[in-house]
């Protein structure tokens, strides 16, 4: 691990992952400032903390004093101020996998996440059960963890844990950011068709997971979805030995059975010529299936059921994963990080399992790269047909996109009217007064964004719980 004290500015510090990076090169002993026009909690309290100053306007200023380093975020692109005059004095620059990888991970044992779904709250699992038995492991969370006091922490184990995402590493390299991280074992959840401004099809997916698959040792390991078909697929061509999970027969750790038990769901699982019962602090099949890679990624740790179970009953899971902000006599309000027709439909059939006689009113964002364009408009009806009620916001920034090319609301509204649903697209103007109006008692309402709905959320907690 690269230790020698440099001055580093983050050039996007106030994005999640950005902003973690910027905390463990302070914990490396860097100088570390930065710079971003958008920092929002929890992520500003974080920097604050670690007194980890950043200029909210971006300047060629900024960079007077001459860093050694400039760590660009991969939403920064040509044309800002900052990284015109980092090129222009020929300063030194690297993305942030590649800060990871050199400054961070060097030498130590990697172990990704990676995936379509599930990669932020199995990063957080692995982390949680390995720090809570005794393994004091690096880690690096695409969200905000609960057990955790911040997104990313160097740990003083030879080991590191990181959310490993298929999107570019930056302007100047098209390449996944998983392939900086030189894996020693790696998960993948699950392949499916995602972030539609980085890829033009699933094959170009499959051909980057493929890639991951390639850089994984011989002495490590692939655990991978058994019920996933490109997954299956890409493990044939694995030199590392290969953990299968999932509900096939054939799965190295299978799921028997899932029940729930109130707000907890107890898992029967199969493996290594066993069967053990395991009570989760999460929901839906969908985690027992994230809670099944960990133990397989961990296999080498040989944790026993006891150990196991002790850090379960201690995980806290991740902010905005049904997340509860607001349950009252009148109306439970939930806001949930969904904004894949694949993950909005297995959300809301957990909450068609914990209310099946309430009133489910969802709302959703069109914000995501993938959301907003018209591939899975089928899809997206059949995941939305699950909700008695739907609001929708506009198409994010629509002016980016065709006609012919994005989301078609009207059809959305007409497909969802069809199914008996009623539908409301969401007006610029006095947003929570629209949406209060037609909440009725007993009402179960979720927002589900990659975003914040310009506030939204907040104003309608707050006023619904006013109104108590």
């Amino acid at each position: 691990m690269a230790t020698k004290p440099i001055r580093t500015h983050f050039i996007g510090i106030g994005g999640t992952a950005m902003a973690g990076a910027a905390l463990l090169a302070h914990e490396l002993g860097h100088s570390v400032r930065g710079s971003d026009q958008n920092v929002y909690s929890p992520t500003k309290e974080a920097l604050k903390e670690n007194h980890i100053h950043y200029n909210t306007e971006y300047s060629a200023k900024n960079l007077s004093y001459k860093p050694d380093l400039i760590v660009l975020g991969n939403a920064i692109s040509r044309g800002n101020v900052e990284l015109e005059e980092a090129l222009n004095q020929r300063f030194r620059i690297f993305s942030l996998p590649e800060f990871i990888a050199e400054f961070v991970i060097g030498a130590r044992q990697s172990l990704v996440i990676a995936g379509t779904h599930g990669k932020t709250t199995t990063t957080a699992l692995v982390t949680h059960l390995l720090r809570h038995n005794g393994v004091d492991v690096g880690y690096m969370i695409g969200g905000v963890a609960e057990n955790f006091s911040q997104s990313a922490a160097l740990g003083s184990a030879d080991v590191f844990v990181i959310e490993g995402d298929e999107y570019d590493t930056s302007i100047f390299d098209p390449r996944s950011k998983f392939l900086s991280y030189r894996p020693t074992r790696a998960i993948i959840n699950n392949i499916e068709f995602d972030h539609a401004d980085i890829f033009a099809s699933i094959e170009e997916i499959e051909r980057t997971f493929a890639y991951l698959v390639k850089i994984i040792p011989q002495n490590g390991a692939l655990v991978t979805n058994m019920d996933n078909e490109i997954c299956c697929r890409l493990a044939t061509r694995s030199l590392a030995p290969v953990l299968t999970f999932g509900k096939s027969e054939k799965a190295t750790y299978r799921l028997l059975q899932t029940q729930y038990i109130q707000n907890k769901m107890r898992v029967t699982l199969g493996y290594s010529q066993k069967e053990e019962n395991f009570t989760l602090p999460i929901l839906g099949e969908h985690n027992a299936m994230n809670f099944l890679a960990a133990l397989a990624l961990l296999e080498p740790y040989n944790l026993s059921a006891v150990q196991i179970q002790s850090a379960l009953d201690t995980f806290r899971s991740v902010k905005r994963r049904l997340e509860v902000r607001l349950d009252n006599k009148a109306v439970t309000i939930i806001e949930d990080f969904a904004h894949h027709p694949t993950a909005i439909e297995a959300n809301l059939k957990i909450l068609r399992t914990l209310y099946p006689k309430r009133r489910l009113v969802l709302l959703i964002e069109p914000r995501s790269n993938t959301m907003v364009r018209r591939f899975f408009q089928e899809r997206l009806v059949d995941a939305l047909s699950a909700a008695d009620v739907i609001f929708s916001d506009d198409i994010y920034r629509k002016e980016k996109y065709s006609v012919g090319e994005r989301l078609d609301l009207a059809r959305l509204e007409n497909d969802l009217k069809t199914r008996g649903k009623k539908f409301y697209l969401l007006p610029k103007e006095s947003r929570t007064p629209f949406v209060t109006e037609k909440l009725q008692e007993g009402d179960v309402v979720c927002f589900m964004t990659n975003g914040s709905f310009s506030g939204l959320i907040g104003d309608v907690v707050e006023k619904m719980g006013e109104e108590q």
